[in-house]
């Protein structure tokens, strides 16, 4: 993994963050649940929400193709602090977005649509 490439991933999560003001912290892991590339809050703790997301992912998959034949794109989980967003970044990461409570999802997904795309180039890259 070259050093620019994981800046540049860093840099994207921050113009996420900067973006949305319901956004509190995202990160890119890899499907195994390593941490890629991170901008969440301090009290979060990087190692657990990057097993998590794969659990999620794993179980999203199975979801998706029990049921709708189907990959999965995106799966979101509320709570009431506010919403875990996983998205797939190309086959191999996800982003993982975290919101406040009042997070307009509308808005939320598009800013994550447009950043995925930006993601998945430069994750085929690592």
């Amino acid at each position: 993994m070259t050093s620019t490439t994981t800046e540049k991933i860093q840099e994207s999560l921050r113009r996420l963050r900067q973006m949305s003001p319901e956004i509190v912290g995202s990160c890119v892991v890899s499907t195994d649940g390593f941490i890629v590339a991170s901008n969440l809050p301090n009290e979060v703790d990087e190692e657990v929400v990057s097993a998590m997301a794969a659990a999620m992912l794993g179980v999203s998959e199975r979801i998706s193709m029990e049921l709708r034949n189907a990959k999965m794109q995106q799966t979101y989980v509320r709570t009431e602090n506010g919403y875990v967003v996983v998205d797939a970044v190309g086959g191999d990461s996800l982003l993982v977005v975290l919101t406040t409570e009042h997070a307009k999802l509308g808005l939320v997904f598009l800013d994550i649509k447009r950043r995925v795309t930006e993601l998945e180039t430069l994750v085929s890259r690592l």
